[in-house]
């Protein structure tokens, strides 16, 4: 079968031909998935990502190369962004902890740290889902508005909505804590 004609029944809800193509690229696109995320399991999460998105978007589907070309350039950007999110994470964690040992600090300093990024991904997990994607997509893989926007096929000004609406919430969800924190602060300090 062509892929014209593959993508035709795909977009026209034929379930029966999209399975043919997961088993066709499942596996050969989670070793190529691997060879980026070095891990197995992470390599599969995110072909199957990439294979859902494919079938949310079926309707909108247009391939300019390959059908192939197509999924492997998907896979890839998804291990990419999978590994961009990954490192500014680790570089957040990491500027946390050097700061922390900049100065004279106690273990419940480290304790109140990781209470509070507890509450900030308690908070943001509280998200709308789609707000959730958007401002995660932002803050936590680095994003920039634009590039959600056109990834989700939504407007610049919705993005921007979303990220407003989940930084409310995460000042609301914060604001007793960060409150009780700095009572205690000004009463150690008196």
């Amino acid at each position: 079968m062509t892929d014209k004609a593959l993508i035709d029944q795909i977009k026209n809800g034929d379930e029966r031909a999209f399975e043919s193509l997961f088993r066709e690229y499942f596996k050969v696109l989670s070793v190529f998935a691997k060879k980026f995320l070095n891990d197995l399991d992470a390599a599969q999460d995110v072909v199957q990502e990439v294979f859902v998105k494919f079938y949310e978007q079926r309707e909108k589907l247009e391939v300019h190369t390959s059908l192939k070309a197509l999924l492997y350039q998907s896979v890839r950007n998804r291990c990419l962004d999978q590994i961009r999110s990954t490192q500014t994470r680790n570089v957040h964690h990491d500027n946390i902890l050097a700061a922390s040992f900049g100065t004279d600090i106690d273990t419940s300093d480290f304790m109140e740290q990781a209470e509070l990024e507890q509450m900030i991904y308690n908070s943001i997990a509280q998200l709308p889902e789609q707000c959730q994607l958007i401002f995660k997509m932002s803050r936590l893989e680095g994003k920039k508005n634009q590039e959600i926007a056109d990834e989700l096929g939504i407007s610049k000004r919705t993005v921007e909505t979303q990220i407003s609406n989940a930084l409310k919430r995460l000042r609301l969800d914060l604001f007793e804590y960060l409150k009780a924190l700095i009572i205690i602060a000004l009463e150690i300090l008196s």
